[in-house]
């Protein structure tokens, strides 16, 4: 599915000039959008929330976009985060039969001042089961060293825990952290021990070819911890 929504990703970039005068070529950029106060608001997407568009436009990545009602309108309407519960693109394909969402989810970014920060923005829903949610999103990773600075635009996974009320996405790397201990103590060592021993091959090949590994990981934490 993360393949699918990375497709979708890069076509929303690389429209041609051609295409843009021409509407019915233009559906793939159609979405209802639903404020915090559950209003919808349809239309198509000008300029978009994610990361590479927000390289070129200096912004905040992941985090706002423009909104017009028809393909060549003029008059753009810009949503953030902070406005908006979800988007979802209205054209579906035989592949991708439930279309693509995006959901306004406060993200983990631990700094100096708080282990405990978070980031509203933009993550694209990418599976989920009873006990979680699995999401993706891009950003730019940027390393310098003495001669030069270097941007990599990256994919991030993040899971969201059923049982978290403030509904935060943690990005995987975290999962092996403190910051599980509030709400999942004891899953800090039980991801860490995931792909270790025998058993933990077979996962870690699995793995390769399933990405909702992340949910079975949880789902047998849980197991373990009688839930």
């Amino acid at each position: 599915m993360i393949l699918l929504a990375v497709t979708v990703f890069i076509m929303l970039t690389t429209v041609s000039q051609a295409e843009a005068k021409n509407p019915e070529a233009q559906e793939f950029r159609r979405v209802v959008v639903t404020l915090n106060d559950g209003t919808t608001v349809e239309g198509y997407v000008k300029n978009s929330w994610h990361a590479d568009n927000a390289l070129l436009k200096m912004k905040r990545e992941n985090y706002s976009f423009t909104l017009v009602p028809t393909p060549d309108s003029k008059e753009a309407t810009k949503y953030t985060a902070e406005e908006v519960r979800s988007i979802e693109y209205t054209e579906k394909t035989e592949s991708n039969p439930d279309g693509i969402r995006w959901e306004s989810r406060p993200v983990a970014y631990p700094n100096f001042k708080s282990r405990y920060n978070t980031n509203r923005q933009f993550v694209c829903c990418d599976v989920a089961n009873n006990n979680a949610a699995l999401y993706w999103w891009k950003r730019w990773d940027v390393t310098t060293d003495r001669t030069r600075q270097t941007r990599r635009l990256i994919t991030i996974g993040g899971i969201r825990f059923g049982n978290d009320s403030d509904g935060i996405v943690y990005p995987y790397e975290l999962v092996g952290t403190m910051l599980m201990d509030k709400r999942n103590p004891g899953l800090k060592e039980f991801y860490k021990q995931w792909f270790k021993g025998p058993e933990g091959k077979v996962r870690k090949n699995k793995a390769k070819e399933n990405g909702a590994w992340m949910l079975d990981m949880y789902d047998a934490y849980l197991k373990q911890q009688g839930q």
